[in-house]
């Protein structure tokens, strides 16, 4: 029996610009920071310029789960993550480093 994948890439429509998605990061533990949330990577079809969008990890009570749940992200959330990038001053068919934009 093989188990279905989730879909880690793709492409969306923001305004009349057609950019490409990928997970850059799952959520993570690290001793230094704490928790780093869930990142995507964003970039124009044409374009050079990345952008890192990252969703932090969701709070919880300490005894309501054994585990953190990873963010959900949907097509709606990556809209509003893009145009939070763009916002930023992401300027995707520009050269340069990535953009990191931290959603809060």
């Amino acid at each position: 029996m093989s188990k279905s994948k989730r879909t880690l890439n793709g492409q969306i429509i923001v305004g009349d610009e057609e950019l490409a998605w990928r997970l850059h990061r799952e959520p993570q533990w690290r001793t230094t920071d704490g928790w780093r949330g869930l990142v995507v990577a964003v970039n124009h079809v044409d374009g050079k310029r990345e952008a890192l969008v990252e969703w932090p990890m969701p709070k919880c009570k300490s005894h309501s789960v054994p585990y953190r749940q990873r963010p959900k992200i949907d097509a709606q959330v990556l809209k509003v993550g893009i145009k939070a990038a763009l916002d930023a001053g992401w300027e995707p068919l520009s050269k340069g480093k990535p953009v990191a934009v931290l959603l809060e």
